[in-house]
């Protein structure tokens, strides 16, 4: 069985990319890192010439992850690969990662296997809670995030990859679907936890208790972030209404406008772009 792994990197913390990069080495036969358009691409390549088993794949440009993935899987399968790990650049793993994935799914339908995710910036409690409801300890799921997965290439091609039109949010809940479609499982190991951080979270204040959104978790983007993830999660919920109601979406997105109003930089720019992101999945078609 060959395995591989693909970093996709856009300006990375060239410190935790490389705490990642000696974790896996160990554990997969190839890591390429696919980087799209880093600023700091010069600090990347020097970093890939300290292993044997690394390679680079420079874009130039930001594609998208979509794109990024699709490139480094493209390549794993011309070379004969059998599953690949798909990682953010700020992504740690245990030693053990991979073996203890490949060893505890036999399922002859899985196309992707994964582990456990824990935010860092979660508290105590919140973690705990999280881990009684991750049961039992082998769980068929319908969507994950994809850093940390262990893909099947065979699964990856039989799906057509991943949707460049996407570009970055909802790219893998998107993928999972298609797979769930086509007839393959999505298995994850719960006692098998790696270390990953979504977004920026936002701290609550007075505004956020004046708009009713300080009992959920805020987080920060830039506003073109905000375009796609408004536009995205519509045009996922559009394609795979089995997954979840498109109308009670539309709803969800309307009323996130007012988490706005607590994040930093232009707030005129940022309700634009979430605004012209909500009308782009509304008019969307396939």
């Amino acid at each position: 069985m060959k395995i591989g792994s693909i970093i996709v990197t856009y300006n990375p913390d060239i410190t935790i990319l490389n705490e990642s990069i000696n974790i896996v080495t160990q554990q997969v036969s190839c890591i390429r890192i696919v980087d799209n358009g880093s600023k700091n691409i010069t600090e990347i390549e020097g970093l890939v010439t300290r292993y044997t088993n690394v390679e680079i794949i420079n874009l130039k440009q930001n594609y998208g992850i979509a794109t990024a993935q699709n490139k480094g899987f493209q390549t794993f399968q011309d070379d004969e690969y059998d599953w690949i790990l798909t990682l953010d650049q700020d992504t740690i793993l245990p030693e053990d990662y991979v073996n203890r994935l490949i060893s505890s799914v036999k399922e002859k339908d899985a196309g992707i296997i994964t582990g456990a995710y824990i935010d860092l910036k979660w508290e105590k409690a919140k973690i705990k809670d999280i881990r009684i409801s991750r049961s039992p300890r082998i769980q068929k799921i319908h969507e994950e995030i994809s850093s940390g997965n262990l893909v099947s290439v065979n699964a990856w091609n039989k799906v057509n990859g991943f949707d460049d039109k996407l570009f970055i949010d909802y790219v893998d809940f998107d993928f999972d679907y298609k797979l769930i479609r086509a007839g393959y499982g999505i298995y994850r190991v719960n006692d098998v936890e790696f270390s990953h951080e979504i977004g920026s979270p936002i701290r609550k204040g007075l505004v956020s208790k004046i708009l009713f959104i300080n009992k959920h978790e805020l987080f920060d983007h830039s506003a073109q972030r905000i375009f796609y993830i408004n536009r995205n999660r519509l045009i996922v919920r559009k394609r795979y209404p089995e997954f979840g109601s498109y109308n009670r979406m539309l709803i969800r997105e309307i009323l996130n406008l007012r988490e706005i109003f607590v994040m930093q930089g232009s707030k005129h720019k940022k309700f634009k772009k979430a605004i012209s992101g909500i009308l782009k999945g509304i008019l969307f078609s396939e």
